[in-house]
């Protein structure tokens, strides 16, 4: 299930990458954000966590549609049935809501880990990028054990496996779902809009542009093999999956 809790309409200018080499005018891109409720008979695992409304609210064309516990609550879902959470990297929309669920488990990308507690991250093109609180609560988490790393490639749960492709941030992971309507690829950032999969258009963010190609031809390699791609950041998300419905019909997308 994908909550859209938060959107953005940004010049396509400022979204991708030497957007000037396409030779086209600029124009506004609406975005949404996501965050995902993996849900079996067993357990309710997160994917991400979102932004918190003080940090969205310095960071302009941006704005929150609705706030993450009230969303699971709306959903019926007890944010203490929570036992894990997926973080697929870093970034400040991706991680700002970690400290409401303080006894769940985290699962961080290897990679992420180990270059956000580097002295190199600091610098402003990286850190720009994160929130200081979110980073320092993952790599205390990882150093409490609270925090279990990933690999390149492997599964972190029963039906999940998350693959590092780098590209956008430096430990970006993808994630490949089994559900009953087959593989489903939560792409998370490493492919924001349909448009950047379809016409390998890299996005504006870029720590590797090498792995951001690569990690489309990874993507569109599971495609042909017959999974599910669903970007991390397409409002188009919202019209090719059906609403929840109920309480939550507004915000809530039935992927699988």
């Amino acid at each position: 299930m994908a909550i859209r809790y938060g959107q953005a309409t940004l010049p396509r200018s400022v979204l991708f990458h030497h957007y000037g080499a396409y030779d086209e005018p600029d124009a506004p891109q609406d975005m949404a954000y996501y965050v995902y409720v993996l849900r079996s008979d067993e357990r309710t695992l997160l994917v991400d966590t979102g932004f918190r409304p003080e940090t969205v609210a310095r960071r302009p064309g941006r704005s929150g549609i609705v706030e993450l516990p009230d969303a699971l609550a709306r959903l019926g879902i007890d944010a203490r049935s929570i036992d894990e959470i997926i973080v697929t990297h870093f970034h400040w929309d991706h991680t700002g809501n970690l400290h409401r669920f303080p006894g769940a488990g985290l699962v961080v990308p290897e990679a992420e880990a180990a270059f956000w507690s580097t002295p190199v991250a600091r610098h402003a093109p990286f850190w720009s990028h994160v929130e200081s609180d979110d980073v320092e609560l993952l790599l205390s988490a990882q150093r409490e054990g609270r925090a279990r790393t990933t690999g390149a490639d492997e599964t972190v749960a029963p039906g999940i496996r998350a693959i590092t492709v780098g590209g956008h941030s430096p430990g970006q992971q993808v994630l490949v779902v089994d559900t009953a309507r087959g593989p489903v690829v939560l792409t998370s950032d490493a492919v924001h809009l349909y448009e950047e999969l379809e016409l390998g258009r890299p996005f504006g963010i870029v720590v590797d542009l090498r792995e951001m190609y690569a990690a489309y031809e990874l993507v569109r390699g599971l495609e042909a093999d017959g999974a599910l791609v669903v970007p991390g950041h397409d409002p188009e998300v919202t019209r090719r999956f059906p609403s929840v419905g109920g309480d939550a019909g507004s915000f809530a997308f039935r992927i699988a």
